[in-house]
């Protein structure tokens, strides 16, 4: 599926490759967000160049996905025509949904876990999906997470328990966003992204369940009035570079590039890190307001998430993140 490129652009591949050995290249570093602090996206990328360079590589960012949109950049990197690239974790879904699996509601109890989960603890889960990956063209440097954990966002009113959210109708990203919606007692409308402004103002939807960055990094405070802090989950995105342009480097830069991954993967935990002390102030500060709701309130919220965990990720990989959850946590 993703390595669609490879059949249709032979001549072309075989000529980049003829071209230029692999280490002599520069290495592109494509991500879709513009180039804003408050994006980890950018952020990442920015220190997985700033490290090649140090270690003698060449390397530019590429921001607001001036090299394609994340399916564009997942064939260019299956194919070794672009070197690295930061997506959306569900380009990896698509190659093995138990990705998912990493952002369901309350399988991490916060940020610190799942960073214990996907950067220090043993995870055949993890290996396989890298594994698959592989098999792709695409190999997984890291899971950057966004910053502080998943919430609501309405422009209608406060919302403290789920029983605030039965007139509410939220944008979904998809069907089993929709299910787990329902399981919270309201509506889901699938809306892509960029058509989600447009959906609010028509009265579509009332918000969506996102990180509190993308509200900052896409302006959306202009409209949503409020934020419920439910840390049901850590954002993350892909951080995924071609296997085919890695395997091709020689040991001395695959060490260089080695190196810069882990320097990046270091700075986006801290960076994460900081940006959760921040991120409320900021959508303070835009007029936003922030509902914290009670233990209660949150148990209940998480007693229904789990009621659907069998729909958010594969049946069959519940019990697997279960185990992980349990050896990552402290």
């Amino acid at each position: 599926m993703l390595r669609t490129l490879r059949h249709t652009l032979p001549g072309l591949a075989l000529g980049l490759a003829i071209a230029a050995p692999a280490a002599a290249q520069e290495v592109r570093i494509a991500v879709q967000c513009p180039p804003v602090a408050a994006c980890s996206d950018w952020v990442y990328a920015e220190d997985f160049a700033a490290a090649l360079r140090e270690g003698g590589m060449e390397a530019t960012v590429f921001a607001g996905a001036s090299l394609g949109k994340d399916p564009e950049i997942v064939d260019q990197l299956s194919q070794g025509l672009l070197q690295f690239g930061v997506t959306n974790f569900v380009m990896i879904a698509q190659v093995d949904p138990r990705i998912l699996g990493f952002l369901a509601p309350y399988v991490f109890e916060d940020s610190a876990q799942f960073f214990r989960a996907t950067q220090e603890t043993d995870s055949p889960l993890l290996d396989g999906i890298r594994e698959n990956m592989e098999s792709q063209g695409i190999k997984v440097a890291g899971l950057p997470g966004l910053g502080g954990q998943m919430g609501l966002f309405n422009d209608t009113k406060a919302v403290a328990t789920v029983d605030d959210l039965t007139d509410l109708r939220l944008r979904a990203i998809d069907a089993n966003q929709v299910k787990l919606f329902e399981a919270w007692g309201t509506q889901g409308v699938v809306v892509d992204m960029p058509e989600f402004a447009g959906a609010v103002q028509q009265g579509i939807v009332d918000g969506y369940f996102n990180p509190p960055a993308v509200p900052l990094i896409f302006k959306h405070t202009e409209f949503l009035t409020h934020f419920t802090d439910l840390k049901a989950g850590t954002p993350f995105r892909a951080a995924l570079m071609s296997a085919d342009w890695y395997d091709a480097l020689g040991d001395d830069e695959k060490a260089v590039v080695d190196a810069a991954v882990e320097t990046a993967n270091a700075r986006n935990r801290e960076w994460t890190y900081a940006a959760e002390k921040t991120e409320i102030e900021q959508l303070e500060a835009a007029g936003v307001t922030i509902t914290t709701p009670t233990e209660e309130a949150l148990a209940e919220f998480k007693r229904r998430s789990q009621e659907v965990w069998d729909t958010l990720m594969p049946a069959g990989s519940v019990a697997d993140m279960q185990a992980l959850a349990d050896a990552s946590a402290e």
